[in-house]
């Protein structure tokens, strides 16, 4: 086996230096062949592109990035203009869309209750483009965690963007938390997402929808012991003495077959007695000279 040097990789990192300002010139494509030399030129012309494009540009909205597709329709329209702020209402509105097994309800202080089985979420609007969890958002969402122990989730609504931008949070990141040693938060928020898509995906999170089992079946027949143990005996009997083994080894295995009721006899004797009651090396050293 012999290690692979792809000529490309010296010329993409010398670019990349030419780029960062640490080398003078740009690096020559001579020695390369012409597939390797196409290659080159090709992932050039992408890294140069790519440092036009500003890291801290606002981005765009969803409805923009799905306008004339299909999933134009998945994000409801935002109620809000373009020269007024959403209300409790419009909240209510949009989140009444997203399951209809849950139910949001308008509560004292304009705050937005969602609910589905034990999870109970509180929306609260901030007159905001962006929902950032300032000291004040932060104070807030803190206060709805004290003045309701059942609440576990508190979105936090930016009530002048487009799309309603919603922060979610829960109590653990408005508490008291351990920082890193430049100030960080030792875990990071959810990014913000639209009011509709912050509360599909934290329902997903909190109270996901599993498949119906049915155990009463399952629980009404009594649980036999000895034919499960017979059956699992069995099985590893059966696979163990196919294998290509070969002297004692192989004679033992296969002069266990058709012993599995004597297994599954001791399997039941430590299930009701326990171990204790029951000598188990005695009882599988007298089992194994018994079959041979």
């Amino acid at each position: 086996m012999t290690n692979y040097d792809d000529p490309v990789d010296a010329v993409m990192l010398a670019f990349l230096d030419y780029l960062e300002g640490t080398m003078s010139g740009r690096p020559t494509l001579d020695h390369l062949t012409e597939d390797d030399r196409r290659r080159a030129e090709e992932l050039m012309a992408s890294l140069e592109a790519g440092r036009g494009i500003d890291p801290h540009a606002s981005r765009p909205s969803v409805e923009t990035l799905l306008a004339g597709t299909d999933l134009a329709g998945l994000l409801p329209l935002s109620p809000a203009g373009a020269d007024r702020a959403a209300d409790p209402a419009n909240v209510r509105d949009v989140l009444a869309g997203v399951d209809a097994r849950a139910r949001a309800d308008i509560a004292s202080g304009g705050t937005v209750v969602y609910g589905y089985l034990d999870l109970r979420a509180r929306f609260v609007l901030m007159n905001t483009d962006t929902p950032i969890a300032d000291d004040e958002a932060r104070a807030l969402a803190e206060r709805l965690f004290d003045g309701d122990a059942d609440t576990t989730r508190v979105g936090i609504v930016a009530a002048r963007s487009d799309e309603l931008l919603t922060q979610v949070l829960t109590a653990a990141d408005v508490g008291c938390t351990v920082t890193a040693p430049r100030g960080e938060p030792h875990a990071q928020w959810t990014p913000p997402l639209p009011l509709a898509m912050a509360a599909r995906q934290m329902l997903e999170q909190c109270a996901p929808e599993w498949e119906s089992a049915d155990f009463d079946r399952a629980l009404s027949e009594p649980l036999d012991v000895a034919a499960i143990a017979a059956e699992i005996a069995g099985r590893i009997i059966g696979r163990e003495s196919a294998r290509p083994y070969r002297g004692d080894k192989a004679r033992a295995y296969r002069a266990l077959i058709g012993h599995e009721a004597v297994f599954a006899a001791l399997v039941v004797a430590v299930a009701e007695h326990g171990t204790g009651a029951v000598d188990l090396e005695g009882e599988i050293t007298r089992m194994t000279r018994a079959a041979a």
